[in-house]
């Protein structure tokens, strides 16, 4: 009977230890991810502020706006998307809020992302669009002098 008892108090002692494990490896990468995503967010940021610096989009460009202060360089139609997701906001969020709170987005939505903490409920595509926009970023501004 006493063996049993160690041997169980064994097995759960391993079971701990097994779970501590996992539970380090899954923070130290969500802490990765994190990180990936805070130096994704300064590039952009920076190409935004040298955008903003030259003080005007190339010929066929528009500040795209999503939220006030956003210049990032976007074809007219993207704005004037982004100006409709915007106005359309509260209709794309799951009523009564959700896994994320009142952010929660309906079935078939993901969050916008154009810019950090931007969670305007969008259809995919649109934060894809917005992934792009971002990366162009920096190419769609007349050059500082």
């Amino acid at each position: 009977m006493a063996r049993q008892a160690e041997v169980g108090q064994a097995a759960a002692t391993k079971a701990a230890a097994d779970k501590a494990a996992a539970d380090q490896r899954a923070a130290e990468q969500a802490a990765a991810a994190h990180a990936a995503a805070q130096r994704e967010e300064a590039a952009r940021r920076a190409a935004q502020a040298q955008a903003h610096a030259a003080g005007t989009c190339i010929s066929g460009y528009v500040w795209r706006e999503a939220r006030a202060g956003d210049k990032a360089c976007v074809a007219p139609q993207v704005r004037a998307r982004s100006a409709d997701e915007n106005r359309l906001a509260a209709s794309t969020r799951q009523p009564g809020g959700g896994a994320y709170g009142p952010n929660t987005c309906k079935q078939g939505y993901v969050w916008r992302e154009a810019y950090a903490n931007d969670v305007v409920c969008v259809v995919p595509g649109s934060r894809q669009q917005a992934a792009a926009d971002n990366a162009a970023a920096s190419r769609r501004v007349v050059p500082a002098p």
